[in-house]
């Protein structure tokens, strides 16, 4: 009994078979690239003091004579495009560095480890411009430390941030509590424009919305303190230099 592979391979052309063969060759090649890539990155970062899950991870893995079905040829090669089964290695994954940041993940902030791409150079330094903050290649026992501070670092920021968080739902409710008639009291990252663009930055403030489309931003100092941050008032707005210079005097009057 002639099976569906068999019979396509029945019906191949010279130019196909020679794509196929290409195709099959590549595969083979790459694979051999991206496992002894792997290889070097792991003994060398091992043999340096590395930690595998602490300061790297290896998640290279592959699997020989997979047999699946591919699209080879089209518009750009001088076949036209056909269907055709091939046995080939299939891989994925690599070598990574890893290094602490702060998230926030299910409302709740914690640090958790990411991973980067770095590369080794032929003097034996690693280029990782994640961890090291441009593309200088630098010597393993100083990336080693980098990921160390970061960590550091990291914890420090999250205890920065949780206290933060605390001063911030806390002057949440006391707003609330001060301003019943607002239809919201909610924490924002608010844009902050400067007349120089590369010195506007963002802010978090909390926001009191009346109903009105009135509202007061207030920021926290770093005890916790609230301080009002901006203030609009939709029907000023709307009113007349008249309209505005009669409030003032009825006010002062």
């Amino acid at each position: 009994m002639i099976t569906e592979g068999q019979q396509l391979e029945m019906f191949l052309t010279a130019k196909q078979e020679q794509m196929i063969e290409r195709y099959v060759k590549n595969n083979q090649m790459d694979f051999e690239r991206a496992k002894n890539d792997a290889e070097q990155k792991n003994k060398f970062l091992t043999e340096n003091g590395f930690v595998e899950g602490i300061h790297f991870k290896n998640t290279f893995k592959f699997e020989k004579n997979v047999t699946e079905t591919t699209i080879l040829g089209g518009r750009w090669y001088d076949v036209e495009e056909f269907e055709a089964e091939v046995t080939i290695t299939q891989f994925q994954g690599g070598v990574f560095l890893l290094h602490d940041v702060v998230e926030l993940e299910d409302g709740e902030r914690k640090i958790v480890k990411k991973d980067t791409y770095f590369s080794i150079t032929r003097d034996n330094k690693i280029e990782c411009s994640t961890i090291v903050g441009s593309y200088r290649a630098v010597k393993p026992s100083t990336l080693l430390s980098k990921i160390n501070d970061m960590f550091s670092a990291a914890k420090e920021q999250l205890g920065s941030l949780i206290v933060k968080d605390l001063n911030f739902n806390l002057a949440i409710s006391q707003l609330k509590h001060e301003f019943p008639t607002a239809v919201s009291v909610e924490k924002r990252n608010e844009w902050i424009r400067t007349n120089n663009f590369k010195n506007s930055y963002t802010k978090d403030v909390i926001v009191v919305m009346f109903e009105n489309g009135s509202y007061i931003q207030y920021d926290l100092d770093y005890k916790g303190e609230k301080r009002i941050f901006k203030i609009y008032d939709a029907e000023e707005i709307k009113m007349t230099s008249e309209q505005k210079v009669e409030r003032l005097v009825k006010r002062i009057g």
